[in-house]
């Protein structure tokens, strides 16, 4: 009897998994701070392309490469790496409350983020995501370190990468009021052939000029 319940208990585990990833970049599209972002993520090549508005970033973790460009000005290159702990961090302490709703498609879980006893924060989390999109979650670390330290009090610019600790960040920020949300997320990106390439020409920049040209808004 047991052998006759096998295949349709497969059946349902298997209706009820997260869909596998093929091969391919990812693609997300979100909005962080109100301002639309789009993410091209090649986990192979570790680059991820950035576009907010009238800037491109591309990252190249593997090479601490940064190119920025913005309109059809000259590209330019800065010199950075991930640094995890750039900043003296606060007393964050991220809690799981149970399930959270359907965001750009997908199941998440309802997170609350303290700094000591005080609510900072909340987010909807996919934790399975975490390992596809750890390349964008690194990127956005290293534009935000490139921003500049936030200032003032703990809750008003969290990092990135304290929501991302616990999957990727579907939406997050307050209920009423989230920095960041994802719009749309795919697995099986195909970028275009120059799409993730090193421009062919750039001059270099000074990190301070990147902080200028950023302006990137907090989480």
């Amino acid at each position: 009897m047991r052998v006759h319940l096998i295949a349709p208990l497969a059946a349902v585990c298997w209706c009820l998994a997260p869909p596998a990833p093929v091969a391919g970049a990812v693609l997300i599209e979100a909005e962080k701070a109100g301002r639309p972002l789009r993410l091209v993520v090649d986990r192979t090549q570790e680059r991820v392309l950035l576009t907010a508005g009238e800037l491109r970033a591309l990252v190249d973790l593997a090479a601490g490469l940064i190119y920025l460009q913005q309109d059809d000005g000259p590209a330019r290159r800065v010199h950075a790496r991930f640094r995890p702990g750039y900043t003296e961090p606060a007393p964050y302490r991220v809690e799981r409350f149970g399930p959270g709703p359907m965001v750009a498609g997908n199941g998440s879980t309802y997170h609350v983020l303290f700094d000591q006893e005080r609510v900072c924060a909340e987010a909807m989390l996919s934790g399975w995501m975490s390992a596809f999109v750890d390349p964008a979650v690194r990127a956005l670390a290293v534009l935000e370190q490139l921003s500049g330290p936030a200032e003032g009090d703990a809750c008003a610019a969290i990092p990135f990468t304290t929501y991302a600790a616990a999957g990727w960040p579907l939406m997050s920020g307050k209920a009423d009021r989230p920095t960041f949300v994802t719009s749309a997320i795919r697995f099986d990106y195909q970028p275009a052939p120059d799409e993730l390439a090193a421009p062919a020409g750039f001059r270099d920049a000074t990190s301070g000029e990147v902080a200028e040209l950023i302006a990137w808004p907090p989480s």
